[in-house]
């Protein structure tokens, strides 16, 4: 179906709104993306994944895609050899994780949704990247835990201790008598990543030090007492040798993770798959839609029983009957403007594109679509039918 065709019957319109169903951006480029199919063939095994999602959802609404993301591009990038930073490592580990409670729910589904499984089959069973992931990172505070490595345990302990020192070094400085007179404020504080104290700039050189930094006014200086320069050199090597292995430990991950990126990615595309499947599914049951059947040969029909246009209230809408035969070549459409004309073609055009998109359409129990090679609509003006607006009004 050329776009324009598509435009002149607002089916972008209907996409959107089936998008606004989706759970992630996968399966909402999929929706808005989405086209009729001129295979019957395809159509019919899409319907049916349509109609095994309703089903599904009816008895099951604990099944989704939660949690999930679109981490193609990480996974590309590992596979690339860069290192991914914690937040991106705990979206590869929910969706992950997503897929593979989503892969079982389906397949132990098998008997009543054959075709859903079929699909959740393909899914990535990470368990050994999910479980490393949630090993090594933290996920309330977004960083490497201390146990990710030995070495990095031993690291943070000494830094731990190392802190303690300097604090306490300094907390004894400012709290003795004689140099209380010296400070502009008695707290500590840092500069360039070391402790210092602020001092007033006329008492410059009563405490020995090494100046870091200055206040805006220069009235005030900060500096590291020339007593606590060892003790912030070791605290400095600390945090450097931290910042390694956490850095060796976030590099860990991003190859295990670039090591399965082809079976990552193919995940991502079947999530979307599934996740535009359920979206048709939760839209047709919001809009209150059915599957008309698909009639295929030369003498098929078009019938649409009380159909609605989709983008239009439902509450007051007026709902029509149309019936084509196998004999029956054209249609002629007459009525006084703002009748109706404009809707009831859109919605018939629509109603033909949704189907062949194994999109369930507004209609009631009976209606029936042709297969068809091509949908076809020239409507002369734009015209906006949510909104309202006709050709004349």
């Amino acid at each position: 179906m050329e776009r324009q065709h598509g435009i002149t019957l607002e089916l972008p319109k209907v996409l959107v709104k089936l998008a606004s169903y989706t759970a992630f951006s996968g399966g909402t480029e999929l929706a808005q993306a989405l086209e009729p199919s001129t295979f019957p063939e395809v159509v019919a095994q899409r319907l049916a994944e349509t109609r095994e999602a309703r089903a599904l959802l009816s008895t099951h609404n604990d099944i989704g895609l939660g949690g999930v993301r679109d981490i193609r591009p990480l996974a590309g990038n590992a596979a690339r050899g860069l290192m991914l930073l914690p937040p991106d490592l705990l979206s590869v580990r929910s969706t992950l994780r997503a897929a593979r409670e989503l892969r079982r729910a389906l397949l132990k589904l098998q008997a009543t949704s054959p075709r859903l499984a079929a699909i959740a089959q393909g899914l990535f069973e990470s368990t050994g990247i999910i479980n490393e992931i949630g090993r090594c990172i933290d996920e309330d505070n977004l960083e490497v835990r201390d146990d990710a490595t030995p070495e990095l345990a031993t690291i943070r302990r000494e830094l731990r201790e190392s802190l303690s020192r300097v604090q306490e070094k300094l907390r004894r400085i400012i709290a003795q008598s004689h140099t209380a007179k010296y400070l502009q404020e008695a707290i500590i504080t840092q500069r360039g990543g070391r402790f210092v104290i602020p001092i007033k700039a006329d008492f410059k050189g009563r405490i020995p030090g090494i100046v870091h930094d200055q206040s805006a006014s220069g009235a005030t200086l900060f500096v590291e007492p020339l007593s606590t320069v060892d003790l912030n050199n070791k605290m400095r090597e600390l945090q450097l040798r931290e910042e390694r292995e956490v850095q060796h430990v976030l590099q860990m991950l991003s190859n295990l993770i670039g090591q399965e990126a082809p079976s990552i990615v193919n995940t991502v595309a079947l999530l979307a798959e599934l996740d535009l499947i359920f979206a048709k599914a939760n839209y047709a049951d919001a809009i209150d839609a059915l599957e008309p059947r698909l009639e295929t040969g030369p003498r098929s029909t078009l019938r649409l029983i009380r159909a609605r246009h989709p983008l239009l209230d439902p509450a007051t809408v007026v709902p029509l009957d149309l019936d084509l035969g196998p004999e029956d070549r054209m249609l002629l459409v007459s009525g006084p403007n703002m009748g109706g004309k404009t809707v009831l073609l859109k919605t018939a055009g629509l109603a033909v594109a949704l189907s062949h998109a194994a999109v369930p359409v507004p209609a009631a129990e009976g209606s029936a679509v042709p297969e068809i090679d091509e949908v076809l609509a020239d409507l002369g003006d734009e015209q906006s039918v949510d909104q309202g607006l006709s050709t004349f009004a």
